[in-house]
């Protein structure tokens, strides 16, 4: 029986099924003339790791404990389909490791470790607490030293969301002009000690150069006004630059961590929790405090000797951002100074409290 791509949204089995070549109609979610795989192939590499991801779970009576088929659809972003089919195509998928009528597709189940305290202690990279709780500890009890954070096991996981921006690279970066002249290319650097206000990433005094992938982006990331005037910067990488893409923890396939998805699974939340954190847009009311988690992480991340952290931008959908902890290591080639025309908003209501 063939699946298809359009059965999972996990990039790296999407990739090995594109490589197959083979186009046809696919017999789980009835797509037709797509890219598929027979599910069962011998030698199969998707069926070896969705065999190697069921078997981290264990039959269990605990409150927590569900179906195979819901903690397959909840707890990770592989598949695309309803629960149902999710079942079917994981039995046909795992053919030769379990029979159809196997107690693990037919009891409840748990991942054993996500209640294991000895193991959250030494594998979870926040011990076992949650990103929220971690958020509260650094901003009202512990601000540099945190018994929470498990600095070895946070690094373990930073090659995969290792990013190289190439020698040349372009990125932009934006100045809202309070004058009639705009700036120079000498003056869009980051700005000069004594003006370093504190930022998603950097702690107040510490230097970091915000850059944006494009023009548009940078425009809303300096929320830029109808009739403003800004210049932009455009900057160029002068080597080969080594960041860490924070919003990658949340898109990056748990097949990419080679036999550790239980040390994947314990961290999963927080990561998810870390990127929504990096998502959150700040009001000009909010307090510094808020970015406190964040610097935490990213000072964190220089320590490792990372040139710089990436995450997405959360005001223009498709562009992202990179905060470099040098700001030589990107140079100004060219400014443009512009005046905003128009401006567009858009509203969601606000979430009423329960009475």
């Amino acid at each position: 029986m063939n699946c298809c791509k359009n059965c999972f949204c996990d990039t790296h089995i999407r990739e090995t099924i594109d490589k197959q070549g083979l186009i046809a109609d696919c017999d789980f979610c009835d797509s037709k003339n797509i890219a598929v795989y027979d599910a069962e192939a011998p030698l199969n590499p998707i069926s070896e790791k969705i065999i190697e991801l069921v078997q981290i779970y264990s039959v269990s009576n605990s409150p927590e404990a569900k179906p195979l088929k819901i903690a397959l659809r909840d707890d990770w972003d592989i598949f695309s389909a309803e629960a149902e089919t999710i079942l079917a195509l994981t039995k046909k998928l795992c053919a030769t490791a379990y029979s159809d009528d196997a107690e693990i597709f037919t009891s409840n189940v748990t991942i054993e470790q996500l209640t294991n305290k000895d193991f959250l202690d030494d594998y979870g990279v926040m011990r076992g607490y949650s990103w929220d709780e971690f958020s509260e500890s650094i901003k009202h009890e512990n601000r540099f030293h945190s018994g929470m954070f498990n600095s070895e096991q946070f690094a373990s996981f930073l090659s995969i969301v290792r990013n190289v921006y190439p020698v040349g690279e372009k990125m932009y970066r934006a100045r809202i002009v309070a004058g009639k002249r705009g700036f120079t290319k000498r003056t869009m650097k980051a700005p000069p000690k004594g003006k370093r206000t504190a930022g998603r990433i950097n702690p107040e005094g510490i230097g970091v150069l915000y850059l944006s992938s494009d023009k548009l982006t940078v425009l809303n990331e300096v929320r830029a006004s109808a009739f403003d005037r800004v210049t932009i910067g455009e900057f160029q990488a002068t080597r080969d630059i080594k960041v860490v893409n924070l919003s990658g923890f949340d898109k990056t396939s748990p097949f990419k961590y080679d036999s550790e998805l239980e040390r994947f699974a314990i961290n999963r939340s927080v990561f998810q929790e870390l990127v929504a954190d990096m998502a959150k847009p700040l009001r000009r009311g909010d307090s510094p405090l808020e970015y406190l988690p964040t610097q935490y992480i990213a000072e964190f991340i220089k320590s490792q000797n990372y040139d710089g952290v990436e995450y997405d931008s959360t005001l223009n959908q498709g562009g992202h951002n990179l905060a470099v902890f040098d700001e030589s290591l990107f140079e100004c080639v060219g400014v443009q100074t512009i005046e905003v025309s128009e401006i567009s908003y858009k509203t969601q209501p606000e979430i009423k409290e329960r009475r």
